[in-house]
This record gives structure tokens, C-alpha cells and sequence, in this order.
């Protein structure tokens, strides 16, 4: 869990800060409205103060005003990832991909929380369902951005998957390597 702690507040605190605020990682779209904005801002404020409830309800808040805006789902997931609501923190990356299919932070941060649960899952069978489900959204990641791959090799969540033959096969896949 400490990986997913420190990786999603170091991405929280750097990836998606107050320089700007895209409407999507992918698009051109309009910026969301005034409401929205304001309550994503003062989100990120608390996260770095350290109020992670408080962060939570201006994230919700944000995404309460702009549904189809990914950057507040991803966010929200960091988080729930960093109060240790794994199951949370999943919910709200998968919406963040749904709604940006193109949002290579949100999947690589689903490869990390999937891996790290399949370790907590050894006893109820979901382990293999989690290890497949990080795999593939961590081939996502690195077929949006391929530098994902030289991060994928040393984080220290995928330790306990990294001799799997479904992992081996997609750090040494050459299509991800282009």
C-alpha cells in the first residue's frame, strides 16, 4: 500500500496541479464551468494541506458539477488511495478512464492499485482477476506513452507480479516498445 501512498501523492501534488486545468488529458475541450473549477482547486489545496476528507468532498463537489470530467475522478481516486481506500480509489480511476480513454496517469495508477490488491486477495480467488486487470491497464498505460514502460520496470508495486509470464510479455511486447 505504501507505493500507491507515495506514487499517487507525488502525482497529486505534481501532475495535475493549479498551473492548468485540462479538461481532459486528451482533448481540446472546453475548460469545465466556474463551480466545478473552483471546487477542483480548493480540492488540490486540501490534499497538499492534508485534509484528505475535506478533498474528497471538493472533489466530489467538482465532478457534482462537471460529470464527464476526468481530472477530478483521478484525483478523487488519489486520494481514497492515500486515506488506504484501495477499493475507492479503483472506482474512481476506472471512471476517470471511461471518460478519458486516453489517460495514461489513471490507468498506470490502475495497474499499481490492482497489484497491490491481488497481494491482499490471495485467500478469495480474485487474485488472478486483479493480476490480469493490472496487467491490462498497465498495457494501456504504455501504449498511450511508452517512457510508462521504463516506470513500470522499477515500481515497486508490480514486485510480486514482475516473474509472471503475463508481464514478462508485455515488458518485452516490441509493439510497446516503438
Amino acid at each position: 500500500m505504501k507505493p500507491l501512498l507515495i506514487f499517487c501523492l507525488t502525482v497529486l501534488l505534481t501532475g495535475c496541479g493549479l498551473k492548468s486545468i485540462p479538461y481532459s488529458q486528451s482533448t481540446d475541450a472546453p475548460e469545465p464551468n466556474k463551480a466545478a473549477r473552483s471546487h477542483y482547486n480548493w480540492g488540490l489545496d486540501y490534499a497538499k494541506k492534508g485534509n484528505l476528507a475535506q478533498a474528497v468532498t471538493e472533489f466530489k463537489l467538482a465532478i457534482h458539477n462537471e460529470p464527464g470530467w476526468a481530472i477530478p475522478y483521478f484525483n478523487l481516486g488519489a486520494v481514497h488511495g492515500n486515506m488506504g481506500d484501495l477499493e475507492q480509489a479503483i472506482l474512481a480511476w476506472e471512471r476517470a478512464t471511461q471518460l478519458d480513454t486516453d489517460f495514461v496517469k489513471a490507468y498506470y495508477n490502475l495497474a499499481v492499485a490492482y497489484s497491490l490488491r491481488s497481494e491482499e486477495s490471495l485467500e478469495d480467488g480474485s487474485q488472478v482477476a486483479d493480476i490480469e486487470k493490472s496487467i491490462a491497464s498497465l498495457r494501456e498505460a504504455i501504449r498511450i506513452d511508452k517512457t510508462t514502460l521504463s516506470a513500470a520496470k522499477t515500481e515497486p508495486a508490480f514486485d510480486k507480479i514482475r516473474d509472471l509470464p503475463e508481464y514478462k510479455e508485455l515488458v518485452q511486447d516490441p509493439e510497446l516498445k516503438q
